[in-house]
C-alpha cells in the first residue's frame, strides 16, 4: 500500500487568513503546506507569492497532485478529489482523514438514526442544529462510542507524531465533542465543511470554494512548493513585509524552541508583517519582548474548525 500523507486536507479556516491579510497585506506569504487547501483558497481569492513549506516530501507531492488535478474539467477533478462523489481520492487519503471517515461513514450510522443524521445535515440554522444535537442525536450508543473514539489520545494517534510528542510543556485537556457542539452552535453545517467532514466523513451540504469555482492556470502558478522547514526559509530571508501561516507547528516544542521560532519570525519581518498560528494540545507562552513588538489581532472571525484550543494572530508594529 502506498504511503499516506498525514493530512489530505488543511485543517485551518482560510476565512481567518483572509480577514488578517485583507487588513495586513504582505509582499510574500509563507505557509505550512499541509494538504494545500488553505493556499488554494487564497489563490482563488487573488493572493500572489504563496510559498508552501514542508519537511515531508509526501505532503508536497500530495499538494502537487492536487494542483495537477485542478487543471482537469470540473467533473473529472471532483472524481479525483472525491468531492461530491465516492469518499476516496485526494480529499480522503490522509491518515487523519481516514481516522475521521471511518467514524463518520462506518460507525456513526450504527449510533444515530438516519433521519436524525439527515436532519442535522439539512438544518438551516445553528439553533436548529443545537436542538438536534442536544436532543435526538444523544443516543446512549452515541454517548458511549463517540466519547471513546474522540478521546484526545486516540486523536493524537491520527495526527503527525512530531506534533504530539512529549516536551517540557504539559499537554492540556481538550473535549472534541464539546468543540463540535460549539461549532454547530455558531455556523450552519452547510457553511462549515470543517464540522461536516469530522462528523460524516464526506461533503454533501458544505462547500469547498476552490473546487466549486475552479482555479485558473495563472492562479495555480502563484503556489510554490519548498521541501524545507518554514523556519529555515525565514532564517535565510532578508527582512520584508511577510504574512506567515505557521499552522500548529509549535505543538510539542520545548520552551527554548518556541523562543527560537519567535526570534526567527521577528528577524525576517518588517513593520506590517503578520503571523497566525494555532494552539491545539499545548499552550504557547510569549516572550515579553515579543508582546512589546508584535500587536495581537483579536477581531478575527470565529474559527470554524472544531479541533484547536485557540488561534493567535499578530502584526508587527
Amino acid at each position: 500500500m502506498p504511503a499516506r500523507p498525514h493530512y489530505a486536507q488543511s485543517w485551518e479556516d482560510p476565512r481567518l487568513l483572509h480577514s488578517l491579510w485583507d487588513r495586513y497585506p504582505a509582499d510574500h506569504y509563507h505557509l505550512i503546506a499541509s494538504g494545500g487547501d488553505h493556499a488554494l483558497d487564497l489563490a482563488l481569492r487573488g493572493y500572489t507569492n504563496l510559498d508552501l513549506y514542508d519537511l515531508e516530501a509526501i505532503q508536497l507531492s500530495h499538494v502537487a497532485t492536487k494542483i495537477e488535478a485542478l487543471h482537469q474539467s470540473e467533473s473529472r477533478r471532483n472524481i479525483l478529489f472525491g468531492y461530491r462523489n465516492a469518499p476516496h481520492g485526494l480529499l480522503h487519503n490522509g491518515r487523519l482523514e481516514r481516522f475521521l471517515s471511518i467514524f463518520g461513514r462506518r460507525i456513526l450510522p450504527l449510533l444515530v438514526p438516519h433521519a436524525t443524521r439527515n436532519a442535522l445535515r439539512t438544518a438551516h440554522t445553528p439553533d436548529q442544529q443545537i436542538s438536534l444535537w442536544d436532543g435526538p442525536w444523544q443516543t446512549s450508543r452515541w454517548r458511549w462510542a463517540a466519547h471513546r473514539y474522540f478521546e484526545p489520545q486516540r486523536v493524537d494517534g491520527a495526527r503527525h507524531p512530531g506534533l504530539t510528542a512529549e516536551s517540557k510543556r504539559p499537554k492540556q485537556p481538550i473535549n472534541y465533542l464539546s468543540q463540535f457542539r460549539a461549532a454547530l452552535g455558531t455556523y450552519a453545517l452547510r457553511d462549515n465543511p470543517y464540522t461536516e467532514y469530522p462528523l460524516f466523513g464526506t461533503y454533501r451540504e458544505s462547500h469547498i470554494p476552490y473546487l466549486d469555482e475552479g482555479l485558473s492556470a495563472s492562479a495555480l502558478r502563484q503556489l510554490r512548493l519548498h521541501h524545507m522547514g518554514i523556519e529555515q526559509a525565514l532564517s535565510q530571508a532578508e527582512p520584508g513585509r511577510r504574512g506567515i501561516h505557521a499552522s500548529d507547528i509549535l505543538e510539542g516544542r520545548t520552551p527554548t524552541e518556541v523562543q527560537k521560532f519567535f526570534e526567527t519570525v521577528d528577524h525576517a519581518c518588517t513593520s506590517g508583517s503578520s503571523l497566525i498560528f494555532w494552539d491545539h494540545r499545548f499552550r504557547t507562552e510569549f516572550p515579553e519582548w515579543w508582546l512589546q513588538t508584535w500587536t495581537p489581532v483579536a477581531d478575527l472571525p470565529r474559527d470554524r474548525v472544531p479541533f484547536y484550543h485557540r488561534v493567535y494572530a499578530f502584526t508587527k508594529s
